[in-house]
């Protein structure tokens, strides 16, 4: 009876983690970018950066690091998408001096979006936006 208890409960500690470590996942993603972007100000040049939010509702924030250090933190809308997207990319919105600011990242397989900014940017003409892949 005894080892049938401690079974049990190293089963459900076992679970737990899983479930935790699969709900940490769910929060982070990659972002590469081919070409320097601006985020909160700071510049990103072209390579791999990996994005982790936190926040439950629409409103999260955003970090985004290169791997060692956080590069970037700015707040962002996390939005629903109606399917999922078949591969990851990202948006930009370009200033009248040729800058290029970061707005949205896509996932691939997944049916949300990050859009970042403010409100300039998400009423930004569509030829100002471009789009890239992640």
């Amino acid at each position: 009876m005894r080892k049938t208890k401690l079974t049990a409960g190293l089963l459900a500690f076992s679970l737990l983690l899983a479930v935790g470590a699969i709900a940490g996942n769910s929060n982070r993603g990659t972002l590469k970018v081919d070409e320097t972007v601006t985020v909160a100000g700071k510049q990103l040049p072209a390579g791999q950066y990996q994005v982790e939010w936190s926040g439950s509702g629409p409103s999260v924030e955003v970090s985004i690091s290169n791997g060692r250090d956080t590069v970037a933190k700015v707040p962002a809308q996390l939005v629903p998408l109606k399917k999922a997207e078949p591969a990851g990319g990202y948006s930009t919105s370009t200033d009248q001096a040729g800058n290029k600011a970061l707005t949205g990242i896509l996932f691939g397989g997944k049916k949300y979006q990050l859009s970042i900014g403010d409100a300039s940017a998400a009423t930004a003409t569509p030829s100002d936006k471009t789009q890239g892949s992640n």
